[in-house]
């Protein structure tokens, strides 16, 4: 069973298949957009530009904020020490060339900073809830759940994976700001012996063919993962309440499931 990805000009992607058509090849930005929700895009235009209005840049426009994701994804191919590195221009040993990224990209330094510090990607809360207020936990999540929720119903609607589905549980390395808000406070902090990092646990499901991740579910609340439960997930093991969540959308469609222990374990 092949993979597949409907576009939102109405056409096809396919597995193997690198033709774009009208006689164009397809490039990586056309796969990114095939599996990136256009409407999320737009928001996130919308919101990044209200906030760089407020501090008189020029607006941003969805082909700057698809720039700044290409940016943020290059980074992660170099090693450095601060930000400030990845724009200078002389090599910094005669094994490590200069990394140039002003070059690289287009976008100087001081524009990738104001982007940055800018970038909205869900609808804010007007007002973030204390820390001592457990029903206000989860609303901590709001700087990202507009965004999570987009990228599953899309992936959802939009990509036929093939005939394997892999779930697993991934960490996001959390450095450590606290404090009561949502500006500034990882809402939930993981920390599992067997891990190599802690911070923030996503549970999610992957295409064994393609690798396009096709669901995101982030724990939340320690709440939530107790008590959250409705009656039919409160008769059956764990395991099978943590595989429900991933693969949902997929159930009795004949794919094979594969995972861990922390899932399939008796």
């Amino acid at each position: 069973m092949a993979c597949s990805a409907r576009t939102p000009g109405g056409g096809v992607t396919m597995e193997g298949s690198d033709y774009a058509g009208f006689g164009r090849a397809r490039a990586p930005n056309d796969y990114f957009l095939s599996v990136f929700p256009p409407k999320q895009l737009s928001l996130i235009t919308e919101l990044t530009s209200a906030t760089l209005q407020l501090r008189h840049p020029p607006p941003s426009s969805p082909g700057v904020v698809l720039k700044l994701f290409g940016f943020l994804i290059l980074v992660t191919r170099f090693e450095f020490g601060s930000r400030a590195e990845l724009w200078v221009t002389e090599p910094r040993s005669k094994h490590m060339p200069a990394l140039a990224f002003g070059s690289r990209t287009g976008m100087p330094r001081h524009r990738i900073v104001v982007l940055w510090s800018a970038l909205t990607f869900s609808r804010q809360p007007t007002s973030g809830p204390a820390a001592d207020n457990p029903s206000g936990e989860r609303d901590r999540w709001g700087l990202v759940n507009d965004f999570i929720t987009a990228i599953n119903f899309h992936r959802e609607e939009h990509v036929t994976p093939g005939e394997t589905l892999c779930v697993d549980k991934s960490i996001l390395k959390w450095y450590g700001l606290g404090g009561h808000w949502i500006e500034v406070q990882l809402p939930m902090y993981v920390a599992i012996d067997r891990k190599p990092e802690n911070g923030c646990e996503i549970q999610n499901t992957a295409c064994g063919r393609s690798g396009i991740m096709l669901r995101l579910h982030f724990v939340t609340t320690a709440a939530d993962q107790r008590f959250s439960l409705s009656a039919i997930e409160a008769d059956v093991l764990h395991g099978a309440v943590i595989l429900s969540r991933p693969v949902g959308p997929w159930a009795g469609s004949n794919r094979i499931v594969c995972a861990d222990s922390y899932i399939a374990s008796v």
